[in-house]
């Protein structure tokens, strides 16, 4: 492709992704917080829904509170085929991800053996979704090992 091909292209990803946080708020700033929100990239403000917050604060134990960064970014993710997302996110994240959706069975006191699974299918992405609507997003990701030579956005 030419570089002005490459860099349209480009900017129309970036551009989608306008949406995403400009940075993520740990889950043990928004305990009791009324109006829980982030800034988007473009300067937006997107508010979380309380109940959310509280059903998160319930699923998480208190000594992860701090690792869990909202909103969740779930990245689709071209470079890996069809339907497939990642989680931008710690390894935390991800196991709470995997326990919302029912992927994973394990306790959170068997977290530290547990092996991630990087990649969520478009089935586990609705079911999230579905149950956290405003605290999870979808960004749109093409690695840098692509062909055209793009960067993961």
């Amino acid at each position: 492709m030419s570089k002005f091909l490459d860099k349209m292209i480009e900017h129309d990803i970036d551009t989608l992704n306008d949406h995403l946080p400009e940075s993520r708020v740990a889950l043990s700033e928004l305990i009791g917080i009324d109006s829980p929100r982030f800034k988007t990239r473009i300067g937006e403000t997107s508010v979380f829904r309380v109940e959310e917050i509280e059903q998160l604060l319930l699923e998480v134990p208190k000594e992860f509170y701090s690792d869990i960064r909202l909103p969740i970014v779930v990245l689709r993710r071209m470079d890996y085929g069809e339907g497939i997302y990642t989680v931008a996110g710690n390894k935390t994240e991800l196991f709470m991800v995997h326990r919302i959706i029912g992927y994973v069975d394990l306790e959170w006191k068997d977290f530290t053996k547990w092996k991630p699974i990087e990649r969520l299918a478009r089935p586990h992405v609705q079911i999230l979704r579905r149950k956290l609507p405003s605290t999870t997003t979808i960004g749109i990701g093409i690695s840098s090992k692509d062909r055209s030579g793009l960067k993961t956005t």
